[in-house]
């Protein structure tokens, strides 16, 4: 089940990232954005997954505008140990209904370049490269899904 991120789940949606990036650290040099994110300030944009109970992944979603309206996903995050389980997929295709929703026609995301293995699954999920830049000190490859009507 997806549903909206509570207060009670900051905890949970903090020690997600913690696990989920930690084979990531040695790789960029430092902790991935996600581990240090403000999930508190970030709640309302927050949605989760849960699977038997338990939070096992989140997303933000927000609104962003520009010469085209778009559904941002960030950051997404899936338990390791439920990763390979589909749960990933569930939060991307919630994704997609709710910019549907909103009429909005492409979804976008950035991953950190180092995380070849993310971003071959979001190939698979099609998505393509659309820039790729420094921002915040991270070298990142910035993705795109045009959602057709």
């Amino acid at each position: 089940m997806i549903r909206a991120a509570r207060a009670e789940d900051l905890d949970r949606i903090g020690a997600i990232p913690d696990a989920a990036f930690l084979p990531y650290i040695a790789r960029i040099g430092r902790p991935p954005a996600p581990m240090a994110a403000d999930h508190r300030s970030d709640l309302s944009h927050l949605w989760v997954c849960e699977h038997d109970g338990d939070v096992v992944g989140y997303m933000g979603l927000i609104a962003r505008d520009g010469p085209q309206i778009a559904l941002q996903i960030e950051p997404i995050a899936v338990d390791p140990d439920v990763q390979g389980k589909g749960i990933g997929g569930r939060l991307i295709a919630f994704a997609e209904a709710q910019a549907r929703s909103l009429g909005v026609e492409r979804l976008t995301l950035y991953v950190n370049a180092a995380m070849i293995e993310t971003r071959a699954i979001y190939a698979h999920l099609g998505f393509l490269e659309t820039d790729r830049r420094v921002e915040d000190g991270f070298d990142r490859v910035f993705l795109e899904k045009s959602l057709p009507r």
